[in-house]
C-alpha cells in the first residue's frame, strides 16, 4: 500500500502548519490516497520520522514524499535526502520515493489571481495573526508568543 508525506520546512509561527494539514485532509477526503501525512523539517510537528511511522502503522510499504516547496533549494536538494536516509535503517521494508516540487502550475496562477482580487490593506493583516492565535501553544520562538494575540498564558502566576 502506498502512503504520501507532504514535506515542508516548518515555522516558528504557531498555526503555520494549518494550510498543509488542510491540504492533507482534502487529499484524504478525495479517497484516491487514503494514507496522507504531513512532516516538517524544523520547528513544527510532526517531524519526518513520526510521519513515516504513521504511514507504516496504516499499512504503507511504499511512501512517496511530496516536497511542499515552489523551488528545489537546500531543503529539497540536501535536507530532504538526508532526512529520508536517516529513517531508512528503521524501515528497511519501506520503499521511499520523491516527486518534484510544486513549481509552476496553471492552478497556482489562478489561485494567486483569485487572492489578488480580494487583497486587503495592511490594517487588515492582523486578522491573519488573530486566526493563527487559535493554534497557539507554548512556543517562545513564535513571533506572537507573549503578545496580546497569543492565547497561551505567558505571565508568571503570582
Amino acid at each position: 500500500m502506498q502512503g504520501v508525506i507532504l514535506f515542508s520546512h516548518g515555522s516558528v509561527l504557531c498555526g503555520a502548519e494549518r494550510n498543509l494539514l488542510g491540504l492533507a485532509g482534502r487529499m484524504r477526503e478525495r479517497g484516491e490516497m487514503p494514507i496522507v501525512e504531513v512532516a516538517f523539517l524544523n520547528y513544527t510537528e510532526p517531524d519526518f520520522e513520526t510521519a513515516v511511522g504513521r504511514c507504516v502503522e496504516q499499512g504503507a510499504t511504499k511512501i512517496v514524499i511530496a516536497p511542499y516547496f515552489l523551488i528545489a533549494g537546500k531543503f529539497v536538494l540536501a535536507d530532504l535526502p538526508a532526512t529520508i536516509n536517516s529513517v531508512r535503517p528503521r524501515y528497511p521494508h519501506v520503499t521511499f520515493s520523491t516527486v518534484g516540487v510544486i513549481g509552476f502550475h496553471r492552478a497556482l496562477a489562478d489561485a494567486v489571481i483569485a487572492s489578488a482580487s480580494v487583497a486587503r490593506p495592511p490594517a487588515a493583516w492582523e486578522d491573519a495573526a488573530v486566526d493563527n492565535s487559535a493554534w497557539c501553544r507554548e512556543q517562545p520562538k513564535c513571533p506572537l508568543f507573549g503578545s496580546t494575540l497569543c492565547r497561551v498564558r505567558t505571565e508568571v502566576p503570582a
